[in-house]
């Protein structure tokens, strides 16, 4: 059985300002752009502390349903909630989103918490291609 110590810290700076980045974080139709590696994503979202969220990653031969709950809210600078899927094991994992203004649009670092040691890199190739994915639905068009 493996531990839930695993963390993973991901920077990226986004080409877009603080506000609408925070909004893709936050709005279920700007989630669905963006919040699968591959494929589509599907989006609830219950936008306050306490509320919940459900994202369901969609592709050509899978549905993974990813489920949290907010425990922080300060836009546009922090969030931070629960991630629960069939991967992250037993227990939550803890998923803060941290947003700083930056010269080229908005620094954001994205640090998971939490995560059984096994699927720590797993994790971080799925958020790295989500925030590439990101910054493409943020760019210029």
């Amino acid at each position: 059985m493996s531990r839930q110590t695993g963390e993973l810290v991901l920077e990226r700076v986004l080409p877009a300002p603080p506000e609408e980045v925070f909004a893709a974080w936050t709005r279920p139709e700007r989630i669905a752009a963006w919040m699968s590696p591959v494929g589509r994503a599907e989006a609830e979202v219950d936008l306050r502390e306490g509320g919940t969220f459900r994202v369901v990653m969609v592709g050509s031969d899978f549905r993974i349903e990813h489920t949290g709950t907010y425990l922080e809210l300060d836009p546009p600078r922090r969030l931070v909630f629960t991630w629960v899927s069939p991967y992250t094991g037993p227990e939550p994992g803890r998923v803060t989103v941290e947003v700083h203004p930056h010269p080229e649009g908005t620094r954001l670092v994205l640090t998971h918490e939490r995560l059984p040691d096994d699927v720590v890199e797993s994790h971080r190739n799925g958020w790295t291609a989500m925030l590439e994915r990101l910054a493409g639905a943020l760019g210029p068009a």
